[in-house]
């Protein structure tokens, strides 16, 4: 009953499988539907040019890289984490190797490459990525994560990305299962693996095909280890907020396409942001945790009826905030009197 239990609790905090079939689009407050893949053929200074498959996903922020140099028989694989700097609208990649690059956001959901100070590439040459829907690229590169082992099966949550796979049972994989055996530790417990990989569509005994970890060298555990989490604290300005609450009410966004969000801007003198239809956008007043909305305009198209009722809702909640508690990657909003009226998470920041 007790390693049952420890099943349960670790199958709600578990991310779920990497590309299932119920991957939706979903836009974003930085402009972009993801997950998505962008892809295209950038400059090089040595061959014809360099294909990019970039893989984009959107609840942990993960992304995969594949960049294939034409006529030199070299592909190199990446994967890590990503996040927004809002005030110059970037997205901002680092993974692998203390890989980092950093793309322009445009308003027609294609991304830019900026040069290694952040700055716009001034150039005819192409930097761009198109976005389309996400079709995963083949990895093989060196990883590190946790292996859960029970009844016969085997997943593995990469650590850069906080992707979820399952692992073929073939190549160096019994490796890894004797190590994982060796460790006695609880059945179905996570244990940090440092491993070879490839990392490709298979089909799977039941449902759809899935993005699978195969093993092709196994070099070692590390007990009584985790994945590092070394998520930044927030800001309240030149942050997304995620709203979570309003008025009391836990908001269900699993249904939204547009996500709603709060961007206090980076002078904080001003804020947009939206409950999923018209855009919000005024004057915010700060003085260390006492704040004030407003007066705020909004654009004027013609909302479904819960959404309208939302967005009534929210530009009330703004109007009536006297105070903030703002706390890692949690704000909330509160009237004169110390009552909540509006929580939310913190979105796109870094790891």
């Amino acid at each position: 009953m007790k390693h049952l239990s420890w099943l349960l609790v670790c199958s709600v905090c578990l991310p779920t499988l990497a590309f299932s079939d119920t991957d939706q689009q979903r836009m974003g407050g930085h402009g972009l539907a993801l997950p998505a893949t962008f892809s295209g053929t950038l400059p090089c200074a040595d061959c014809p040019g360099i294909e990019y498959h970039l893989d984009i996903w959107d609840g942990q922020q993960g992304y995969a890289l594949r960049r294939s140099y034409l006529e030199r028989d070299l592909v190199i694989d990446e994967v890590g984490r990503w996040h927004v700097d809002p005030a110059r609208n970037a997205l901002i990649l680092e993974g692998t190797g203390n890989a980092r690059s950093e793309w322009q956001i445009t308003p027609n959901q294609e991304i830019r490459l900026l040069d290694q100070e952040g700055q716009p590439i001034e150039s005819d040459l192409p930097y761009t990525l198109v976005s389309g829907p996400l079709a995963p690229t083949d990895l093989r590169l060196t990883v590190t994560g946790l292996m859960t082992y029970f009844a016969d099966a085997a997943l593995f949550t990469e650590c850069l990305t906080g992707q979820r796979f399952p692992i073929a049972m073939e190549e160096d994989y019994l490796a890894l299962e004797r190590a994982y055996l060796a460790a006695e530790i609880v059945p179905g417990a996570p244990l940090l693996a440092h491993l070879d990989a490839e990392i490709s569509m298979r089909p799977q005994m039941e449902g759809a095909d899935r993005m699978t970890v195969t093993v092709t060298q196994f070099h070692h555990i590390t007990p009584d280890a985790g994945c590092p989490d070394h998520r930044m604290p927030a800001e309240f300005e030149n942050t997304y907020w995620g709203l979570t609450h309003l008025q009391g009410v836990e908001q269900d966004q699993s249904n939204e396409r547009q996500e709603p969000y709060l961007l206090i801007l980076e002078e904080g003198t001003r804020f947009g942001g939206t409950i999923g239809c018209n855009r919000l956008m005024g004057q915010v007043t700060r003085e260390g945790a006492s704040v004030e909305f407003g007066p705020t305009a909004s654009t004027m198209m013609a909302c479904p009826d819960d959404l309208a009722e939302k967005e009534a809702a929210f530009a009330n909640a703004l109007s009536m905030t006297r105070g903030l508690d703002l706390m890692d990657q949690s704000l909330r909003l509160l009237d004169e009197t110390g009552v909540e009226l509006a929580r939310f998470n913190a979105l796109y920041t870094r790891y």
